[in-house]
C-alpha cells in the first residue's frame, strides 16, 4: 500500500505541474514565460493572407528553410507528416507553416511543388524579404547565403533548424529541435490542444 501511494505521488510531482494540477507537462522546454505575438502577417503559396491573429484557437508550428535545401528541411517536413498522421483528427487544429528564407528562388510555384511533396496541408509563406522579415525577427530565425562555387545551385542557405510553437492563445510557447522525436511532438501538441478546450 505504502509503494503504490509513494508511486502516485512521484507521478505527481515528475508529470503533473507544481500543486498536482491536472495540467500536463510538456516533454519540450518551455518558454518562460511565454511571448505574445505581434501582429504577422504575410502571404502564403496560395496567393492568401496569412495572419497569425486569424491561427489563435489553433496551434501553429513554423519552421524556416528553403527548397533546395539538401539535409535539415527535408528531415524536418518528412517528420512533420509522420507527426500529422500520428495526430489523426487532433491534426485539424495544427496549422504546419513552412517560411522560406530564400525568398529570391523560392516562388510560391516553387514552394507548392515542394510542400506537396510532403503534405497538401502544409502552409508555405512566400514573397519579399520586407514581408517575411517581422516573422524572422520575432522568432530569431538566423540564416546567412553560403557561395557553392562551381555548383549550380550557386549558393546554399546556412538557417536555423528550431521549430517555434504557437499555441492556441496566440503564444510562442515552446521550440523542438532537430533531434525532438515524432512521439515528443505529439504529445507536446496535444497538450497544448487539450489546453484550449
Amino acid at each position: 500500500m505504502a509503494s503504490r501511494w509513494l508511486a502516485a505521488l512521484v507521478a505527481c510531482v515528475v508529470v503533473l505541474a507544481p500543486g498536482c494540477s491536472r495540467r500536463e507537462a510538456l516533454r519540450t522546454q518551455p518558454l518562460d514565460p511565454p511571448r505574445e505575438l505581434p501582429d504577422l502577417v504575410a502571404h502564403d503559396h496560395l496567393g492568401r493572407t496569412f495572419r497569425m491573429a486569424d491561427q489563435k484557437g489553433k496551434v501553429v508550428l513554423l519552421f524556416f528553410g528553403y527548397t533546395t535545401c539538401p539535409d535539415v528541411c527535408p528531415a524536418t517536413l518528412a517528420r512533420w507528416k509522420r507527426v500529422r498522421q500520428e495526430l489523426g483528427t487532433d491534426a485539424d487544429r495544427v496549422r504546419f507553416v513552412f517560411v522560406t528564407v530564400d525568398p529570391e528562388r523560392d516562388t510560391a510555384v516553387k514552394v507548392r511543388e515542394y510542400l506537396e511533396l510532403f503534405s497538401p496541408e502544409f502552409i508555405g509563406l512566400v514573397g519579399p524579404h520586407s514581408e517575411l522579415h517581422p516573422f524572422y525577427e520575432f522568432f530569431g530565425a538566423a540564416f546567412e547565403k553560403v557561395p557553392q562555387p562551381g555548383s549550380a545551385a550557386g549558393y546554399l542557405v546556412a538557417h536555423t533548424a528550431a521549430v517555434p510553437v504557437v499555441d492556441a492563445q496566440g503564444r510562442w510557447r515552446l521550440r523542438f529541435n532537430p533531434e525532438t522525436s515524432v512521439d515528443d511532438y505529439v504529445h507536446d501538441l496535444r497538450v497544448l490542444l487539450r489546453e484550449a478546450k
